[in-house]
């Protein structure tokens, strides 16, 4: 018999769990090997398996959930030698002393998907893909691919898939049901650092809100001190984000031409000053306020405040009055983006997928969380989320004090040392 070789996906996607059930049911002996195992995926082939469970001659993962493991269990209660059931752990090391974790939790691990069947004709099967033992992807959920492999037992692609099975066999640990909660601690451990692998944007050394001020000297000095300042922004920005900004205060003696090129020549500024918020009016509450120096205009400008001081601000704008205390110490650079924008999924609701026939039965019999027989719909974008205290306002506002705007008082979001 030649090699045959078919190649396995479709649409719809194309559930292979009756493939599998059947070879097995086929076959003299047969080995799976798989990456990642779920209570769904080896409960969609574990019937054909309990009918005659000696044919398994190895089931090797790489990580299971807690209940993934009942099947080892049953298993073993239904006489499968101990020594055909198997964990493979995969690889790590031990991070440095002042490591947050002891170990590496994302590591190399078994990501293999070989389903092998020996039947007793002489005759092989291999199913060789991208299919986990998952409901998702062995009822037709995932899009998947794999080839399914068909000759005679000796050919040389089975020699090497067997080869590679014995090699997983040899790297992986017998299964102990007395360490079902180690196993299923080690996969979530992978998880969690999987999750960590993602989180790679890049690390800000400061998650603090400054309200930055790039003014022109305006010839008459320099605050002391312990002066009081006073400025504006829109309304819409919020008492609580003023007050819980930081204000740093950068004077020029010539303002550059844009924000842009002002934040870039930060280190040419004339001086800096580090400003702690001491009041905030709304509504121009601020008829006649105690305040030493102002700062106004489009392109700002610092200058001493007249005596008695009372300023006008438009009816959208909030009064800030700030003390000065020291220079700015720190190279920041200054964001005007939220650090993890929240985005959601864009839906199309006449597309969808679900298993079908005996399988969304079984899923919705085992209970699963997210339920698994219920409808999925196809995502065709993802959409940034509105905050819940991101009003369209706060938004405006945001956006008028952002250097895209032009403006030279700005609200950055986060910063990050450059030291």
């Amino acid at each position: 018999m030649s090699l045959a070789v078919r190649f396995i996906y479709d649409t719809p996607r194309r559930e292979i769990a009756t493939l599998l059930s059947g070879a097995y049911l086929g076959s003299a002996n047969a080995a799976l090997l798989a990456g990642f195992m779920t209570v769904e995926g080896i409960d969609a082939i574990l019937a054909p398996i309990r009918s005659n469970p000696q044919k398994l001659t190895n089931l090797v993962i790489g990580a299971g959930t807690w209940r993934a493991f009942d099947a080892f269990d049953q298993l073993l209660a239904l006489g499968v030698p101990p020594d055909r059931l198997r964990v493979h752990l995969g690889h790590s090391r031990q991070t440095g002393a002042k490591a947050k974790h002891p170990f590496y939790r994302y590591h190399p691990m078994l990501h293999s998907k070989v389903y092998l069947f020996d039947r007793p004709d002489g005759t092989s099967a291999a199913f060789v893909g991208s299919h986990n033992l998952t409901g998702f992807a062995l009822c037709g959920l995932n899009g998947e691919a794999g080839v399914l492999m068909e000759g005679t037992g000796d050919a040389a692609p089975f020699a090497d898939i067997r080869q590679h099975i014995s090699s997983a066999v040899s790297e992986s640990v017998q299964y102990d049901p007395a360490l079902r909660d180690a196993y299923a601690w080690w996969a979530g451990q992978f998880m969690e650092g999987l999750a960590d692998k993602f989180d790679d944007y890049p690390r800000d050394g400061e998650n603090k809100k400054t309200i930055i001020i790039l003014a022109e000297d305006g010839g008459q000095g320099l605050p002391n001190s312990g002066d009081v300042l006073y400025f504006e922004l829109p309304a819409a920005i919020g008492k609580v984000q003023s007050l819980s900004a930081e204000v740093h205060l950068y004077v020029f003696d010539t303002l550059p031409a844009s924000p842009f090129q002002a934040l870039g020549t930060l280190s040419q500024a004339k001086t800096s000053i580090w400003c702690k918020t001491i009041g905030v009016e709304d509504d121009r509450g601020g008829r006649e306020l105690e305040a030493s120096w102002h700062i106004d205009g489009v392109r700002p400008i610092l200058r001493r405040a007249p005596r008695p001081f009372r300023p006008r601000p438009a009816s959208d704008m909030q009064q800030v009055r700030v003390k000065a205390y020291r220079d700015v110490r720190g190279d920041f650079e200054y964001l005007f983006e939220r650090a993890r924008p929240a985005f959601e999924p864009i839906f199309d609701r006449e597309q969808e997928i679900k298993p079908q026939g005996e399988y969304a039965h079984r899923f919705e019999a085992l209970e699963l969380v997210p339920p698994e027989h219920l409808p999925w719909h196809r995502v065709t974008g993802l959409r940034r989320r509105e905050e819940p205290d991101e009003k369209e306002g706060y938004r405006a506002a945001l956006k008028r004090l952002s250097p895209e705007a032009g403006a030279f008082i700005l609200m950055s979001m986060r910063r990050r040392s450059k030291e």
